[in-house]
């Protein structure tokens, strides 16, 4: 049970709060190949319901729902990553736990585990959870089942792994795509609930709160995606995408750098963001703005390079035809270099 001392810090408490429910800003609990992903704006502003708490609060809306627990050791850590485009990032961050206090139950079958009392809609109480058995180490996977009839058929399946991708476990994964009950991917910070309908093979995700389960990935074993920056010891527990102020959600190109969008993440960045990795766009844009030459490329890391890589296509905006740039992009930048982009 949480406590007074488990009080997360006020900072990142009214970060929360100046995010949730706005529009274009999507949040996830998330592991490496298993997602649930809600959307505040997939529909009029009168149908979604806010809450604002100490810890963070909730958000209801027709396709899904959030609550954001945060702790007192919650680390959040802001991050871009390149595009397989050469003018565009993406950015995010990543609300994290010492590995310890992450830790999940890392089920491996599909377990029931009765009435979701923890449903942020009253009507959702008396489904009955059934923990997916992803065995992941800092997010459950369920689903939450009201049907009499489809809950007595999943418990023909219980204690077999999902992940087998042949025999009952395949049909265990096919039932529940057909059926499409409620998904619930839990945290120690955080709960998404997916509502909406999972789309048939081959079908389109919908716009609204989804989830995606990818056993390829999942085979990895990871936390998240090598390409974004986690120190050593921490597990992201809840994500969060600001907009982008050069892509829409959908990934279409904005005709303007959205500059407000721009500077509030750069603030982010600026505080929370890992040193060295800001360390690295702050040496680009001096170089860059003092003309001086670039260095060499391999005498950085991964992780600095890509934040190099990430300053110098921002600076394009500032600077779209100034040729120490040009030396710096050339560096950088080369065309045919994909090896550190998503």
């Amino acid at each position: 049970m949480s406590t007074n001392s488990d009080m997360p810090t006020p900072d990142l408490v009214a970060l929360v709060h100046d995010y949730l429910g706005e529009p274009d800003t999507a949040w996830s609990v998330a592991s490496f190949g298993a997602i649930a992903e809600f959307h505040a704006d997939d529909g009029p502003s009168d149908t979604i319901q806010i809450e604002r708490d100490d810890r963070g609060g909730s958000a209801i809306t027709g396709s899904g729902a959030l609550r954001i627990t945060l702790t007192a050791d919650t680390q959040f850590i802001p991050y871009e990553i390149l595009t397989k485009r050469p003018s565009y990032w993406m950015q995010g961050g990543n609300f994290c736990l010492p590995e310890a206090r992450a830790a999940r139950d890392k089920r491996n079958t599909l377990t029931e585990l009765g009435p979701d009392r923890q449903a942020l809609r009253h009507q959702d109480k008396d489904g009955v959870l059934f923990d997916l058995g992803l065995a992941l180490p800092s997010v459950t996977a369920m689903v939450r089942i009201s049907n009499p009839t489809l809950i007595q058929r999943l418990r023909d399946f219980e204690g077999v792994s999902l992940l087998n991708t042949e025999g009952r476990g395949h049909e265990a994964f096919t039932l529940l795509t057909q059926e499409s009950p409620h998904r619930v991917f839990e945290s120690q910070l955080g709960r998404v609930e997916v509502y909406s309908p999972i789309p048939p093979p081959g079908g389109q995700t919908g716009a609204g709160c989804h989830t995606h389960i990818l056993p390829d990935l999942l085979a990895a074993g990871q936390t998240h995606s090598a390409n974004v920056p986690v120190p050593d010891g921490l597990f992201p527990c809840l994500q969060i995408f600001p907009p982008n102020p050069v892509l829409t959600r959908a990934g279409e190109v904005r005709p303007h750098l959205d500059s407000q969008r721009f500077e509030r993440f750069q603030t982010l960045l600026q505080r929370y963001g890992l040193p060295d990795l800001v360390a690295a766009k702050h040496l680009a844009r001096t170089g860059v703005e003092t003309f001086i030459a670039p260095p060499d490329s391999n005498t950085f890391n991964r992780a600095e390079r890509t934040a190099i890589r990430v300053a110098l296509r921002q600076l394009a905006y500032e600077y779209p035809d100034d040729q120490n740039l040009a030396q710096w992009q050339s560096a950088f930048e080369p065309q045919a270099d994909q090896t550190d982009e998503s």
